[in-house]
């Protein structure tokens, strides 16, 4: 289960509770309205969140709110950026009919050292990734959404204005037609070729400059083991990163981790979805949550 604040925040202590179910019931329902819509290309309006709230809980019997699923969505969003970062390395390829993308041992090693959180999404299935694809599309990839994605979660991009009130969750989703992928005819052939040969030695010199800080660091000593004590360095970055958490819920559980190391480098270790689990049961637990 996953635990997110109300976008309205009227209750800072009970955070929503998803489950597995409806996460997925709440994406395919989102997909549905962009498969179905062909005025939806400029992002999901408060009408589409309020309909697929009502629809949340008439199938789990919940009473959640627009802004609720808005706050959802955008944790998905946030995961979506996440996966295409190592899913755009050029050492990387991509199953697309399995969605996973896969890596060499030769660079996977490399790259987790240096890129720990990305081993979640590395040589094994994407979950969600299809319907994350139709909903978001190529989105994530632009400077305007780099921006926003720090953005607390109710803000609501537009001001005060009409189209501001209904909130966009992003600024380009997909159509139907195109999955996240641009039309091979959006981009003149010479420019995409010059645009990939770039790409290629942009790469090689990343993975050059990377072998040669290795190196260095291995001549200049191993790193030493964390001792028992020891919490990982940013373990504070990593529960910030997870959304929908008020301050006092990310102050709590950050005061019990470190008095707990053990517990605190397991957390560490697991995947996405089991970090908001514990977390999620740690602030059911102690703020007594709904």
């Amino acid at each position: 289960m996953e635990a997110e604040g109300k976008g309205d925040h009227s209750d800072l202590t009970r955070p929503c509770i998803w489950t597995s179910a409806m996460s997925t019931f709440m994406l395919s329902h989102l997909v549905g309205i962009v498969a179905n819509s062909s005025k939806i290309s400029s992002g999901f309006k408060k009408v589409h969140f309020n309909q697929c709230a009502r629809a949340v809980n008439k199938k789990f019997n919940t009473s959640h709110t627009e802004n609720q699923i808005k706050n959802h969505l955008k944790t998905w969003q946030r995961r979506y950026q996440k996966i295409n970062r190592p899913r755009n390395l050029s050492a990387s390829g991509f199953d697309e009919e399995k969605f996973i993308i896969t890596l060499d041992p030769e660079y996977y090693n490399d790259h987790v050292n240096d890129h720990k959180n990305d081993a979640e999404f590395l040589n094994k299935p994407l979950e969600h990734f299809a319907k994350m694809a139709t909903i978001f599309g190529n989105s994530m990839a632009t400077e305007k959404y780099a921006k926003r994605s720090s953005d607390p979660l109710d803000t609501e991009y537009g001001g005060d204005t009409k189209e501001g009130e209904e909130a966009r969750v992003n600024d380009g989703l997909s159509t139907p037609d195109d999955n996240g992928v641009s039309p091979s005819a959006s981009r003149p052939k010479k420019a995409k070729t010059i645009d990939i040969e770039e790409e290629g030695l942009i790469g090689v010199l990343k993975y050059v400059g990377d072998k040669l800080s290795n190196a260095i660091e291995k001549i200049a000593g191993p790193t030493p083991p964390l001792a028992e004590n020891d919490v990982p360095e940013d373990l504070f970055e990593t529960l910030t990163s997870l959304s929908g958490f008020e301050e006092t819920h990310i102050s709590s559980y950050y005061a019990y981790l470190v008095a707990n190391p053990h517990i605190a480098r397991a957390f560490y270790k697991l995947p996405f979805n089991y970090k908001l689990n514990w977390f999620a049961m740690y602030v059911n637990d102690k703020f007594h949550g709904c």
